[in-house]
């Protein structure tokens, strides 16, 4: 147990921090950039047929499963070649984009990474990955949270205040009272099951600190362990 308290701090902190909600972080990084400099992201019509053209992909829903997977629309990029070309006048024609699209079926626990023309509508390659590499988003969090309040040892740790607890996003200046903060997990370690599940701890803050409790919440397994004073229950 002591381990993983260890593993919890250490890669909860380092991935929260690098994460930031990949739904609000990646959609804007790797981006193509205007003969301005500026960052061009997707239209929203683009971001629909993007994720479209991805849930009707035959390769991908061999790859998730039935049901209907999460999409995670990532990166937006483009060939250098072309854009150089474009930007240096020797081509009239605008540079392909590409878009990475992430599927995820929280249903089957598994999920596919796509690479998705959005000026050619079409999708140009599909690859399967693990359950472990897909980014966290803000349903992650609010879906810990939920259960996080719907368990007795967390009810009795934390007491009827519980139900008062609002997910903050990382980096927020949001004035909350009551705030529960997501620190995402994943484990290298074959034993734990969070080497394979999707799992996240969370923290409590109050007006006046810090509570003693982290809940840590398998989303795979729906399950969530009370951690108070350095012990689990």
């Amino acid at each position: 147990m002591a381990a993983h308290s260890i593993r919890a701090v250490v890669v909860g902190f380092s991935l929260v921090a690098a994460l930031c909600w990949t739904e609000r972080g990646l959609a804007q990084s790797h981006a193509p950039e205007t003969s301005q400099g500026t960052v061009a992201p997707l239209t929203a019509d683009e971001r629909v047929a993007v994720e479209k053209l991805a849930l009707s992909d035959q390769r991908i829903r061999a790859i998730v499963g039935p049901g209907e997977p999460r999409v995670i629309t990532a990166d937006v990029e483009v060939d250098k070649a072309e854009t150089e070309a474009y930007l240096a006048g020797t081509s009239e024609t605008p540079p392909a984009r590409r878009v990475t699209v992430v599927l995820f079926n929280v249903q089957t626990n598994r999920a596919a990474r796509a690479l998705v023309s959005s000026t050619e509508g079409r999708v140009l390659s599909v690859e399967r990955i693990t359950a472990s590499d897909v980014p966290f988003v803000r349903a992650d969090a609010d879906q810990a949270l939920a259960l996080a309040k719907a368990n007795a040892a967390v009810r009795r740790a934390i007491g009827d205040t519980l139900d008062r607890f609002e997910i903050l996003d990382t980096g927020s200046d949001a004035s909350i009272p009551f705030a529960a903060q997501a620190l995402p997990l994943r484990s290298t370690d074959p034993h734990d099951s969070c080497s394979t599940n999707r799992c996240l701890d969370l923290i409590f803050r109050t007006e006046t600190g810090y509570l003693s409790v982290r809940a840590h919440v398998n989303l795979t397994k729906r399950t969530v362990t009370v951690q108070t004073g350095g012990q689990h229950r």
